[in-house]
């Protein structure tokens, strides 16, 4: 009786989840999305890495591998003043990555199914959250999913002269 339970139990809490989240791979971790464009706003300076290049490929991969990792949903969300300092003050750095089609992050939550860029930032001002803001054009998500570390992705970027603290 309890082994039929759990076979009722187990794939109805699934199919619910999946259907709040409208979202049938909601349990899975990874994420492998391949940008368009990947811009490191460094400073109040802007690093556009052409695409093929050994840099873009690393810091796609280092995003992914960031975003497969366990990550938490939050309601902070990016607002478009927080977003243009981002892109201009000279005491934060982001990377804002640009995807050819509106994709979503796979997770429990409802959030993040139709974005079609990440902005993470790195430097300033929600950069120790470790937060990762989503955006469908020129409309922010809603809320922010939260990874547990973007160290490695900072590292990089110094240790390339991509972008360094002045």
């Amino acid at each position: 009786m309890a082994g039929t339970a759990i076979l009722v139990i187990v794939p109805l809490i699934y199919l619910i989840i999946a259907m709040n989240t409208g979202d049938l791979l909601w349990i899975s971790p990874v994420f492998n999305a391949e940008p368009q464009a990947v811009r490191v706003h460094c400073y109040g300076r802007d690093k556009a890495l052409q695409p093929g290049t050994q840099e873009f490929v690393a810091v796609t991969s280092l995003v992914n591998q960031a975003l497969s990792g366990r990550k938490r949903w939050d309601s902070l969300t990016l607002s478009d003043e927080t977003y243009q300092e981002y892109l201009t003050n000279p005491a934060m750095m982001s990377v804002e990555l640009n995807y050819p089609a509106p994709f979503r992050i796979h997770s429990p939550y409802k959030y993040y199914s139709s974005i079609d860029s990440i902005i993470i930032p790195l430097d300033g001002r929600h950069a120790t959250t470790n937060a990762v803001f989503g955006r469908h054009g020129i409309l922010a998500a809603a809320g922010s999913f939260h990874v547990e570390t973007t160290a490695p992705l900072v590292d990089y970027l110094a240790d390339q002269g991509l972008c360094q603290k002045p």
